[in-house]
């Protein structure tokens, strides 16, 4: 018998993993066509297959498999059942079908208001996401949610159910259901053009918000107001006076704007700011926007990073300070789980300068944590460093 992953992310990663070590099985994956090898937002299977020692195929070799279990876990090929010898095909589906079959399931469900959604384990049929339903699980929409909020749920549930059901799906000892043509509901590629994404302010402003919330996905985009990437909007309890999409007021963190009942305000996304103050270590000012406003210091940019790893990779002595007073965690980690502390010592070592190290050791950073290769910082400077490596054993 043998299992076959195939499909990109978290889901796909924490799935493989929990195979290898429950199931007695020959595993195999198959990778989507963007498949980078490199770990970001979502873990990479690429590199975790590689990184495991696990076989990768092409799609087409799969085909011949008689006693294989195909499992597409956010696979970006069409599955066609008639090419494949096997008939156990099954498919991770982020919706409550039979709703919102096909495409955008982060999007589409706040847009129309919905209070719930869910994630669905199903057979593959020759149709988009028709096949019989194994099992499901449900999924709360709060009000706040963005599509990038939802979407992290739906891996998280998604990975569970998965993990839930695949042992009986490797025995063939399930049941499943066909979908009812009730509430059944189906989107395409065209449902959203995200090539050119526009809030429409000439609705209520609760119609505004559910926009915001559903085109908010940080590693893809931010909703934009003129030129001003927007982290998300605060209806008021003011009645519209002025044109929709007009602004009623502006300064340099939120802008207030008209729709068709109550007045909105759009808070301007100041993360940029914030990563580039701790590039050059603009201590001043990050001062005093951390002053101002309530920022979330564990947001990360595209590459994973935190705004103290920015500093500690770039020496920023003063503006990490700052960071560590105001809560940041100092064991925060990029994708590779690659930590602030390891990022400082890359920086003594470009710059010979330990203030940044020895700040984030003094302040609790925990030295015995693993990277993705399973290395410490007492590993990699091993290799790296041997004045370094004696400094820090004779300091811990």
């Amino acid at each position: 018998m043998k299992i076959v992953i195939a499909g990109k992310n978290s889901i796909a990663v924490d799935v493989l993993k929990h195979v290898i070590d429950h199931l007695d099985i020959q595993i195999f994956v198959v990778l989507n066509s963007t498949e980078t090898f490199k770990n970001n937002f979502q873990k990479s299977l690429g590199f975790y297959a590689n990184l495991w020692e696990i076989p990768i195929l092409k799609l087409d070799e799969v085909y011949k498999y008689e006693d294989a279990i195909f499992l597409s876990l956010e696979f970006d090929k069409i599955v066609k059942p008639n090419l494949f010898k096997t008939k156990s095909l099954f498919n991770i589906h982020f919706s409550l079908l039979p709703a919102y079959k096909g495409m955008y399931t982060s999007a589409l469900p706040i847009l129309h208001n919905k209070y719930k959604t869910g994630v669905t384990l199903h057979e593959i049929d020759a149709g988009i996401d028709t096949g019989n339903i194994i099992d499901q699980k449900e999924i709360t929409i709060d009000i706040s949610d963005t599509a990038r909020d939802l979407y992290t749920k739906y891996v998280k549930l998604g990975s569970e159910l998965v993990i839930k059901n695949i042992t009986n799906l490797v025995e063939n000892n399930y049941s499943s259901y066909k979908q009812s043509y009730k509430k059944s509901t189906y989107f395409g590629k065209k449902s959203i053009d995200y090539s050119s994404l526009k809030i429409n302010y000439r609705q209520t402003a609760e119609q505004v918000i559910r926009e915001l919330r559903a085109f908010s996905f940080r590693e893809y985009q931010l909703p934009k107001f003129q030129n001003n990437q927007i982290e998300k909007g605060q209806i008021t309890r003011i009645n519209s006076t002025l044109k929709p999409g007009a602004i009623v007021y502006e300064n340099d963190r939120k802008i207030q704007v008209a729709t068709i009942d109550y007045d909105i305000v759009l808070f301007k996304d100041l993360y940029e700011i914030i990563w580039k103050y701790c590039e050059v270590n603009d201590y001043s000012n990050l001062k005093n926007l951390l002053s101002i406003q309530k920022f979330d210091l564990e947001t990360k940019t595209k590459e994973g990073w935190t705004a103290l790893i920015i500093t500690a990779y770039n020496g920023a002595f003063e503006c990490l300070e700052l960071l560590i007073n105001h809560g940041a965690n100092v064991n925060a980690a990029n994708y590779n789980h690659t930590t602030a502390l390891m990022y400082a010592k890359t920086n003594y070592l470009n710059t010979d300068n330990k203030k940044c190290l020895n700040k984030l050791i003094d302040s609790g950073a925990d030295l015995d944590s693993k990277d993705v290769f399973g290395k410490t910082l007492l590993d990699w400077v091993k290799e790296e460093n041997t004045v370094l490596y004696s400094y820090l054993r004779e300091i811990i």
